[in-house]
């Protein structure tokens, strides 16, 4: 087990041991009875938020209507929540699906009084009474189509009718929480099952700012495996599953500016790569992750790619790697052209690491120099 669980253990004992129920709960139970690597611990617990923070040290109250306090111990965090309804009962019966709805104690018995560790074993999604369920949070369904992309499980009849009946709510759901849904779809194991899924449900076309259609989730079921990509290649492998060349459809999903910056460059920079190879000022300009992002992306959509061994020897190859390895400075250049500062020095500054990385120029400073004087009527 990991340290987190082992960790999560002495908390239900601590919270036990100060007279109140406590469990772990939820994908925890679920992934340990799956043998998969457990990520997050939560817990409840009948405790209040204000007498669980009386008795850890280190708490922070989170700012929801969950009842949810955050504890810290020995650098790890837990969510502990307060027993929804009156009973442990009632709050499992209240999840979103079966095999979330297991609890574990502190001696390590587990609790399931759904039937979820049978549907696990059959691999089946259900939920319990399944349209109060996703109509309680209908971003459930889309979490329903992920648990399919992530687990290669089949889902319940009743549940699927469920998902058709009901899909329309996913319009209410804040599109922050779709997009993180939807990346962990396309990373998972079974994303194609998932994405027929969305197809034979409709569900797709309750997610208008994803653009999605039909002909356009065929093509993400051509996309090798995402699983251990990062998020910026995989929006960067949203838009060109959509037809874009750039960022711009990703705009209206709320990300930040830096993912958007990073996809940004890597589209760019795919589309010259779909034309010419790398060159030594490109690969200099690109820089050494973005272009093996851009050498993944290709590989991710069976296309030819330089070997990153091969990519990785051309970047250690090059004269300088950023600006500050460049033999002069702005300081120098403004002291040898005897000029104001004003933009044109950042287009000199440029012209340098031109001429150094493309080797018309050995990195130093008077060589540098030299050849910058040669050229001040371009200047």
């Amino acid at each position: 087990m990991s340290n987190s669980w082992q960790e999560a253990k002495e908390v239900l004992h601590t919270l036990k041991k100060n007279g109140f129920e406590s469990y772990i709960v939820g994908g925890a139970v679920r992934d340990l009875l799956l043998n998969r690597e457990i990520a997050d611990v939560d817990i409840v617990t009948s405790a209040t938020p204000d007498e669980v923070a009386t008795i850890f040290l280190k708490t922070f109250m989170m700012n929801n209507q969950h009842e949810t306090i955050i504890v810290r111990l020995n650098q790890l965090h837990f969510e502990v929540t307060t027993i929804r309804g009156e009973t442990l009962t009632e709050d499992l019966k209240r999840r979103d699906l079966t095999i979330n709805s297991l609890a574990l104690d502190d001696e390590g018995e587990i609790i399931d009084l759904v039937n979820g560790e049978k549907d696990i074993y059959a691999k089946v999604l259900r939920s319990i009474d399944p349209q109060e369920r996703m109509s309680e949070d209908p971003l459930r369904m889309l979490r329903v189509a992920r648990f399919v992309s992530e687990l290669g499980f089949e889902v319940d009849v009743e549940l699927r009718d469920t998902l058709v009946r009901k899909k329309h709510f996913l319009k209410k759901v804040a599109i922050e929480r779709i997009t993180k849904e939807w990346i962990k779809l396309l990373k998972g194991d079974h994303r194609n099952s998932a994405i027929n899924l969305l197809v034979e449900t409709g569900m797709y076309e309750e997610l208008p700012d994803l653009l999605l259609n039909k002909d356009l989730l065929e093509q993400f079921t051509n996309v090798g495996a995402l699983k251990n990509e990062s998020e910026t290649i995989c929006w960067a492998i949203h838009c060109l599953c959509i037809g874009a060349n750039d960022e711009t459809p990703l705009k209206q999903l709320l990300l930040s500016k830096e993912r958007l910056r990073g996809v940004s460059s890597r589209l760019s920079y795919y589309k010259n790569r779909k034309k010419n190879e790398w060159t030594s000022l490109e690969l200099y300009q690109a820089s050494i992750q973005v272009a093996l992002d851009v050498e993944k992306i290709r590989s991710l959509l069976k296309e030819k790619i330089i070997p990153f061994q091969e990519l990785n020897l051309m970047w250690e190859a090059l004269p300088i790697h950023n600006r500050s390895e460049l033999a002069v400075s702005g300081r120098d250049v403004l002291r040898f052209f005897k000029k104001e500062q004003g933009p044109w020095l950042k287009e000199v500054l440029s012209l340098a690491e031109h001429l150094v990385v493309t080797r018309h120029c050995r990195n130093d400073k008077h060589a540098i120099l030299q050849a910058l004087e040669k050229r001040s009527d371009e200047l």
